[in-house]
């Protein structure tokens, strides 16, 4: 029976708030990153998604899924630009030691532990408190989004988007096990259509 009682004591704390984060990037090419105003001026960002390829096995006229390789989407973030252009400056230059903005055709740095960082999203409660955290690892941005300009832009901080790659992240935190319930969904069905076979038999 629908009970709201039941259903707030499943809702920890209020539920998980978007609003309540925290984003840190640190060494490699991000050395004038490290430091407060990264994460103070960071507006918006994400929770990287994982996702594990599918590879389909045909066998007798169906198609068997298992599963395949893991790979990461990129992982955007969206900053507000401050007076001094401090964060923009640090990723201008960060690209700028991978492939140089000038005239000159090498890049800075060749060796990827030259400007591989490690960015950490942590998810806060509402009393700060880290509740859960992701570490990506090898990471370094792709793509540093254009500031529009205009004279009839009134009341508004400038920001601007930046997208990272990385290769691989670790999370801590938040474990269902020390939940005090458990999430069980039974799918299966017994009975029959039209007095065929019961749906999963053979």
């Amino acid at each position: 029976m629908a009970n709201i009682s039941s259903f707030t004591n499943a809702l920890q704390g209020g539920g998980a708030r978007a609003n309540q984060f925290e984003v840190t990037i640190s060494g490699g090419g991000a050395t004038g990153l490290q430091g407060r105003n990264f994460s103070f001026l960071c507006r918006s960002a994400q929770i990287p998604a994982l996702t594990i390829g599918e590879i389909a096995i045909p066998y007798r006229g169906r198609q068997i899924f298992v599963a395949g390789d893991r790979t990461y989407d990129a992982w955007t973030v969206t900053i507000m630009n401050d007076r001094s252009y401090g964060i923009r400056s640090h990723l201008e230059s960060w690209m700028n030691n991978m492939g140089d903005i000038g005239a000159a055709t090498t890049a800075q740095s060749l060796n990827a532990s030259g400007y591989y960082a490690t960015a950490i999203v942590a998810q806060k409660d509402r009393n700060d408190a880290t509740i859960r955290s992701y570490t990506l690892d090898g990471v370094w941005p792709t793509t540093l989004d254009a500031i529009d300009l205009a004279y009839d832009t009134n009341d508004a901080v400038e920001e601007f988007g930046a997208t990272f790659r990385f290769n691989w992240m670790t999370i801590t935190g938040g474990d269902v096990s020390a939940s005090s319930g458990s999430l069980n969904i039974n799918l299966s069905y017994s009975g029959s259509f039209g007095g065929g076979p019961a749906v999963g038999t053979t």
